[in-house]
């Protein structure tokens, strides 16, 4: 793996208010601090599920391998470690956002994220969002948005988590994540490593996967300083290096080789008071890819890359305990370049507009609106609204409407590779989105029920012209809907705990032209998972079900649909109040079923990892 580190420091810029002179109002800072409030603050009559932290050390490092069994989003993977792509009820990958720390770092180049380059347990939290949210944050969140957060906490404490495993195909991973703080200072620095192989067997054939073997390093690092008793200032910062193989496909081998280079820095000065919070926030997110068409020649490639800067600022002000605005203005700076890639840049002003009504202790609302300037392309105003009402302790009815938005990438804008060319004259695609959710909880047993529809149009379509040259027009409509099901239960007898969680989703994503299902989209998705634990001693039990998808447009190509199983077990040795020892074993696909989730590219059969977790 080459070694060249991109890297970036942002120097906070401290402008001044006259409201910040009022010091009578000052307030002590809490304990802990949440990278993203709009999550928590702005969110009423909107699903957003948490992933424990749990649940996200007993799972493989990538982002994908934690999904795929706890969320409802199909996943498009080339094989373990390759490119992964999320489906969020029917929507394409580029309509799902990534927002880490309050930040959409959805690719500048292609308009998604590779699920398989985020690690997992740099994290305090991960969020689910369902629906649009295009409004708070910005292009791409039209099925749903996926959140990376971390927290900051201020007191006394050091401590440290060691994650070592190693699984079949020679596949050792890494992961050591360092935490302490003081009452004015907060750090965590985490490093997380990853290989293999990759060499399984295709089952039912004479073929391995040849050519699939990876690399990953993921560096993370949050500090906080509080500044005064009103005052902090943040800092967060990613870097990835990636380094993998093209594996083969059942019908052709692959020498082909890829490297990812990815670095996000984020400097936040707050101002915290008993009426309003202030924050300025200075962001500088970097990508860039190489890809050799001969993987054991390195002096060949092709490039691309993206640099981003952003300057945001927001005010919340609290009218009373019930009500709240929230103000902000954003200009982001774009670069883009490459070997294919006419240099292009663009310049987006924003303005964002979010209100939360607490009006009795039933029922609240919501309101946002966006707009958006810029000479690359006219944007549409964006306006959503929300509500939820108890109508009793056990049941809850909520609905959320809106407007959300994609931008065209600079692929789709600037490319001019061999027998394609972008096409600048783009329009952003948009949708109208609606749901309505229900949530009843008794005791112990919670049932959550969403429906939900979006209209979309002016999907970016890659189509040839007259002279067989591919460019993207604005051509394709279509519309989503469907019903998902979330319903989890605990049980305690004495020292035994007994969990049970299991999620249904049917998704109907017709393109409106033909009247066909879109590819990739199965119409239904289960999951579902057995836990539990005694003293020390734990087990899990995972499903997973996909119903058939298509492969081709008119739905005459087709993957059979498939259910696999995964079995863990947990013994802590050591369980002190400061350190604990945790060794894990799991088999994943018990059943050793055949399967892929794209034509051609067969996942593994039955397969083993062992991993040690060590806190102190």
């Amino acid at each position: 793996m080459r070694q060249n580190i991109y890297s970036f420091y942002v120097v906070l810029c401290i402008c001044m208010s006259p409201l910040y002179a009022q010091v009578d109002a000052l307030q002590v800072l809490p304990e802990v601090l949440l990278s993203d409030v709009k999550l928590r603050d702005f969110s009423q009559g909107i699903t957003v599920t948490r992933v424990t932290d749990s649940v996200i050390t007993r799972s493989k490092t990538a982002l994908t391998d934690l999904l795929r069994y706890q969320s409802l989003i199909y996943f498009r993977e080339n094989g373990p470690g390759g490119v992964s792509s999320p489906s969020f009820r029917g929507t394409t990958a580029q309509q799902t956002a990534v927002v880490w720390n309050g930040i959409n770092i959805n690719s500048q180049l292609n308009g998604q994220t590779d699920f398989n380059t985020i690690a997992t347990r740099n994290y305090d939290h991960i969020d689910i969002r369902s629906g649009g949210g295009s409004i708070p944050y910005g292009s791409g969140a039209i099925g749903g948005s996926i959140h990376l957060n971390n927290t900051l906490s201020f007191r006394s404490f050091f401590e440290n988590k060691l994650t070592l495993s190693y699984g079949s195909f020679n596949t050792p991973s890494g992961t050591i994540k360092s935490r302490f703080g003081t009452s004015k200072f907060y750090g965590d620095i985490a490093v997380d490593y990853t290989r293999s192989d990759n060499d399984f067997e295709f089952l039912d054939t004479a073929l391995f996967n040849e050519n699939g073997d990876y690399e990953n390093t993921n560096l993370n690092a949050n500090f906080g300083f509080t500044l005064a008793r009103n005052q902090i200032l943040k800092i967060h910062h990613n870097t990835f290096f990636g380094d993998r193989n093209f594996s083969r496909t059942l019908t052709a081998p692959s020498d082909d080789g890829y490297e990812d280079r990815n670095t996000r820095s984020l400097v936040e000065w707050a101002i915290l008071n008993p009426k309003f919070d202030s924050k300025a926030r200075l962001a500088h997110v970097f990508e860039q890819f190489e890809f050799f068409p001969s993987g054991a020649n390195r002096d060949i490639s092709t490039i691309g890359k993206a640099i981003r800067y952003t300057a945001n600022y927001d005010f919340t002000y609290r009218f009373d305990e019930k009500k709240r605005l929230k103000t902000t203005i954003d200009y982001t700076t774009i670069t883009g370049d490459g070997t294919n890639i006419e240099r292009g840049t663009r310049s987006i002003f924003s303005a964002v507009a979010l209100w939360n009504h607490q009006v009795t202790d039933r029922w609240a609302y919501g309101a946002q609106i966006r707009q958006e300037v810029t000479d690359a392309y006219d944007s549409p105003l964006l306006i959503g609204v929300s509500s939820a009402y108890a109508f009793a302790k056990a049941y809850t009815l909520s609905f959320n409407a809106s407007r959300n938005y994609r931008i065209p990438t600079f692929n789709d804008t600037f490319w001019q590779g061999a027998g394609a060319i972008g096409n600048p004259n783009l329009l952003p695609e948009s949708s109208l989105q609606a749901e309505i959710g229900h949530t009843l909880q008794h005791k112990d047993l919670k049932l959550v029920l969403n429906t939900y529809y979006i209209q979309t149009e002016d999907l970016i379509v890659w189509r040839p012209n007259g002279q067989n040259i591919w460019s993207p027009i604005n051509v394709a409509e279509s519309r989503n809907y469907g019903a998902e099901v979330n319903a989890n239960y605990t049980y305690k007898y004495a020292s035994h705990l007994f969990t049970l969680s299991g999620n249904y989703a049917y998704t109907i994503a017709e393109d409106e032209e033909t009247g066909n299902q879109l590819i990739y989209v199965p119409k239904q998705k289960i999951t579902g998972s057995i836990g539990y634990n005694y003293n020390r001693f734990s087990a899990f039990y995972q499903f997973l079900y996909n119903d058939e998808v298509y492969t081709t447009t008119d739905n005459s190509g087709t993957l059979t649909g498939y259910a696999v199983s995964n079995l863990g077990i947990d013994y802590s040795l050591v369980k002190k109040e400061k350190q604990r020892v945790v060794i894990s074993l799991q088999a994943r696909n018990i059943f050793n079923k055949n399967y892929q989730t794209i034509a051609f590219r067969p996942n593994p059969g039955r397969n083993f990892l062992i991993q040690t977790t060590y806190t102190f």
